[in-house]
């Protein structure tokens, strides 16, 4: 237990360190994305269509569906986990910043679902119930596996330049691993049960 409060302890003095920066503009560039996705699909409609189309046959082929078309609560838990993974993984690629593409990806899709419902005379609550039950904790779950990918990617560039800013790659993927396991890991199982089984549930009660 004392390993654990002291990577506690760590963990708590890395996110008052720089990177609380990097989380507070991954989440702007979130909420941007989305204010983007839903104006975009709201003056090219079709797009909307072809988006939701390519997601939904997306879903189909990620393995998170069981035979009765519902949510394989272990299907999507490896999905998502995957995916936050290589959000952060894709920092060590210098330069392009790929972590930040996969943020303005995800934040423009879910502005173009809000666009699709309302297109489509659907409740706007409709679309709340089925995404705020999990997304409260899969939404900053992304911002942070996104955050220490955007983190990563920014020494690799000073590490690339050999900038005096550069951090031991030793003692940064020390900070990052405690982010994903401590705090991302955790998020994305709760938040995989919650859609599972209670996002429905509410669903429901608005149709």
């Amino acid at each position: 237990m004392s390993w654990l409060r002291d990577q506690c302890s760590l963990l708590g003095e890395f996110l008052r360190s720089d990177f609380r920066r990097s989380v507070f503009w991954c989440a702007v560039g979130l909420t941007a994305a989305f204010a983007l996705g839903l104006g975009g699909a709201a003056l090219r409609p079709e797009l909307a269509e072809t988006a939701i189309d390519a997601f939904t046959k997306q879903v189909a082929q990620a393995g998170v569906l069981d035979e009765e078309g519902g949510m394989f609560v272990f299907g999507l838990l490896m999905n998502n986990w995957r995916a936050m993974l290589l959000s952060a993984a894709y920092g060590f690629i210098p330069f392009l910043f790929l972590p930040v593409i996969s943020l303005l990806v995800n934040g423009a899709l879910l502005g173009i679902m809000a666009s699709y419902y309302m297109t489509h005379g659907m409740s706007m609550l409709l679309f709340l119930a089925g995404i705020l039950p999990h997304g409260v904790l899969e939404l900053p779950a992304l911002v942070l596996s996104i955050a220490c990918g955007a983190c990563l990617c920014r020494n690799m560039c000073r590490l690339a330049v050999s900038s005096p800013q550069r951090i031991p790659m030793v003692e940064l993927l020390g900070d990052l691993l405690r982010v994903l396991v401590l705090l991302v890991a955790p998020m994305v199982v709760a938040a995989a049960f919650i859609e599972c089984y209670i996002t429905p549930v509410i669903m429901g009660l608005f149709l």
